[in-house]
Formats: structure tokens, C-alpha cells, sequence
């Protein structure tokens, strides 16, 4: 599609076959979007944004997850057509998160805060990664519903689905032909096959690399009833105890170091599974660190398997040379897919139990992955989110699970 700007340039904003059908094709005041992995719905809300602030509407909000998945997005989508555009045409605040383009205003925020949003109307709402942003009801139903109050705003609400929360609700509201409060809401439904811009067969590589309720949920888009992380069955896993060593029992501890403004994190479990000892450990100098790991690991004679990757290495070292019995762990994006594979299916089957620590809890349930560029799947953490409990837990699974029997092989 071309636009002109006021000095007679020509614009071009492309848009694939599909992300044409939601943006112009249909006529719906809301749309609701289930999509697979790389669609390209985040780039196509970037394209029809910028499109409808040059045609005059103004304000527009989009609502992303945190503020880097923000920066990021405007460095990639909106950079690269704003950059063809006479400076004094608009304007990108980045602190505030507040572009100007001729005299329409966009608003980016963060769901992290709802609250910050409010006070404002909009005419047209994006919210992008519905699945993560929608998993609780205050975003919706006390930030966005009252600012349609005003201008009867248009909205785009999409994401890949995380589990049966809002976003799922949303959906089926919007397949409801019967209750008039809905007749001008559209639900669509996209996989990651949908984008003809990707190679089917690089895609079904991936998906084929996938356990089958991840393949499901992230390439097929479907909503599934314990899909809000790649770790199912967590709360029936919850139920152990702090205990000290027993004598004739095995331990198994999990040491994932504090890189920059990450935390330490020691976990233990026993031979049953029971996790029976944490610590999280943050700007702590290495001397006391070390010192208290020391004791921990002497105290239930375990043995300690941790990242001796980069910043890990003469750690590893100096752990080792204090008689402590320790393997080192490699990471690389192969080695972890187990680790963290190893750990899902240790859960999913009950065979570990875990203290109820909040902040691991809350790591692990929304602990998922992401898609590279070169279509590689990557375990993490949501961004701007932390797991070093997930990676200490797991170490100590990966112990438990192999140690025990001598079948150890690092990838």
C-alpha cells in the first residue's frame, strides 16, 4: 500500500495476504487474533498504526509486555519506515514512549503497570501478546474497557495463546453470533504455517523439535487448558518441606551463578526428589557466596552440578579445589533443550516435589521460549523476566536423574 506524506514521498507499507484480511478486509470494531510464532501480527500492528496516525487518528495506544519488547519494536518495525520520512514529519520520545507522526500522537506502555495507563481515551488500541498481557482481568476490565467509553475505539487485541485465561475469553466472545454486544467483534485464527514469508518446511523442522502440547500451542495457536508455560502439572508438585541430611541418603544440588543483575541460586533435592533445601543470592561478593555454598554442600555431602560456562569457569575451580564433588555444566542451546526437557517431563510426572518458594513458583509457570531468526527454539524466560530458579532446579534434576544411575553425558 502506498501512502504520500506532505511532500509528495511515496511510503511503501507492505502487508502479507493474511495480515490484509485483519486490517482491511474485515470491518470489525474489535478484532481478536490467535496466532502462531512468527505470523507477523507484531509488524503488521506496527504498519497499520503508523498507517491510520498519517490518516489523521489520533491517539492510538499499544500495550506490550515490558518497555524492552517496546524499544525493540519500534527499533525494527517503525524505525525502518519513519526513517524515510522528512525528521520534522515526527518525532520518538523513547523515555516517555510517545511518538509523533504529523499530528497524531501514539502511546506505548507497559502491562506491568496497568494502573499508569489509565486517565486517557483512545481511538485505537493495540494489544499486542494478548496471551502474556491478558492473563489476569484488571488490564482489561479496569484499564481498556473504560477508556471505550469515549471514542468507541477500534481495537486489535492478539497474541499466541498461553493457556484458557482472558485472551481465550475474549475469543469466544467474539464467536458469539447470538448476543448483540458482540456483533461488531471478529476472531481470527492463524498458524505459524499462515506467514508465506517463512519456508513450510523450516517451520515444521521446528515444530517437529517441540514437545506436542508446546507444537500445539505455539505453532497451531491453540488454547489449551494447562499451557501457560512449558512446565504443566506444577501445583501437584507442590508440597515439600525444608529438611537437613539424613544419614545413607543421596543429594543432589543445583547451582546456577549470578551473572550482572541476575541472582545465585542453590537448590537441593534428595534422592527422592523432595526438594528439601533454596537460597536466592543477590550482590552478595564472591567470598561469602562461596563460603556459604561451601557449607551447604559439605553439610549434605551432595553433589553440586552448576553452570561452568563463561563467568562460571574459575568458580567451578575454585569449588573443586575445596574437595566439594562437582560437575560442570556446559550450556548451549542443545544442552539446555535437555536440561530443561529433562525437568519438564520430572514434573508433568509428580517425580519431584517442591517447597513452596513464590518467586521459583512463579519462574517456573511462566518459564517458555522463543523462536530466533534462524528459527532455532530457545528455552528462557519471558523478557525482562528472571529464571535462575528454573535453571538451579533443573541442574539438580539433571543430577538426580543421571547421577544416580552413571548415565551422565554433557551435549
Amino acid at each position: 500500500m502506498q501512502l504520500e506524506t506532505r511532500n509528495k514521498a511515496e511510503i511503501p507499507l507492505y502487508y502479507h495476504s493474511n495480515q490484509n484480511r485483519i486490517f482491511f478486509k474485515s470491518q470489525a470494531k474489535v478484532k481478536i487474533i490467535a496466532k502462531g510464532r512468527r505470523f507477523g501480527l507484531t509488524k503488521g500492528d506496527a504498519n497499520y498504526v503508523m498507517e491510520k496516525m498519517m490518516e489523521g487518528v489520533s491517539p492510538v495506544l499499544w500495550v506490550d509486555t515490558v518497555n524492552t519488547n517496546i524499544d525493540r519494536y519500534v527499533e525494527r518495525y517503525f524505525m525502518s519506515f519513519l526513517s524515510k520520512l522528512p525528521t520534522h514529519l515526527w518525532k520518538w520520545r523513547q523515555q516517555k514512549k510517545e511518538l509523533s507522526l504529523f499530528n497524531s500522537r501514539l502511546d506505548m506502555r507497559s502491562a506491568d503497570r496497568p494502573e499508569n495507563i489509565e486517565g486517557f481515551a483512545y481511538r485505537l488500541i493495540i494489544l499486542n501478546e494478548a496471551g502474556i498481557i491478558l492473563k489476569g482481568e484488571y488490564l482489561w476490565e479496569n484499564t481498556i474497557k473504560p477508556m471505550a467509553m469515549d471514542f468507541d475505539p477500534d481495537m486489535i487485541v492478539g497474541g499466541t495463546p498461553k493457556g484458557k485465561n482472558l485472551f481465550h475469553d475474549l475469543k469466544v466472545k467474539a464467536q458469539d453470533d447470538k448476543d448483540p454486544r458482540y456483533k461488531n467483534w471478529e476472531f481470527f485464527h492463524f498458524t505459524s504455517f499462515d506467514n508465506p514469508y517463512i519456508p513450510r518446511e523450516k517451520i515444521q523442522e521446528v515444530a517437529n523439535d517441540m514437545p506436542e502440547h508446546v507444537r500445539k500451542q505455539e505453532i497451531y495457536a491453540e488454547f489449551l487448558e494447562d499451557s501457560a508455560s512449558v512446565f504443566r502439572n506444577v501445583d501437584n508438585c507442590m508440597g515439600s518441606a525444608k529438611a537437613g541430611p539424613s544419614p545413607g541418603k543421596s543429594y543432589f544440588a543445583g547451582l546456577d551463578l549470578a551473572k550482572h543483575v541476575d541472582f545465585t541460586v542453590l537448590t537441593i533435592l534428595d534422592e527422592d526428589g523432595n526438594q528439601i533445601y533454596f537460597t536466592r543470592l543477590n550482590k552478595l561478593d564472591w567470598p561469602y557466596q562461596k563460603r556459604l555454598i561451601i557449607d551447604v554442600i559439605r553439610n549434605y555431602e551432595a553433589m553440586l552440578i552448576m553452570d561452568s560456562t563463561g563467568i562460571g569457569d574459575p568458580i567451578y575451580d575454585d569449588l573443586v579445589n575445596e574437595g566439594l564433588s562437582v560437575e560442570g555444566f556446559k550450556f548451549t542451546n542443545a544442552s539446555k533443550k535437555q536440561l530443561i526437557e529433562c525437568l519438564m517431563i520430572s514434573v508433568e510426572q509428580e517425580k519431584i516435589k517442591l517447597l513452596d518458594e513464590p518467586v521459583q513458583t512463579n519462574e517456573i509457570k511462566i518459564f517458555g521460549f522463543e523462536l530466533t531468526p534462524s528459527g532455532l527454539m530457545k528455552y528462557c524466560a519471558p523478557e525482562g523476566k528472571h529464571d535462575d530458579c528454573v535453571i538451579s532446579l533443573a541442574l539438580a534434576n539433571w543430577g538426580r536423574e543421571n547421577l544416580l544411575t552413571g548415565d551422565i553425558e554433557w551435549v
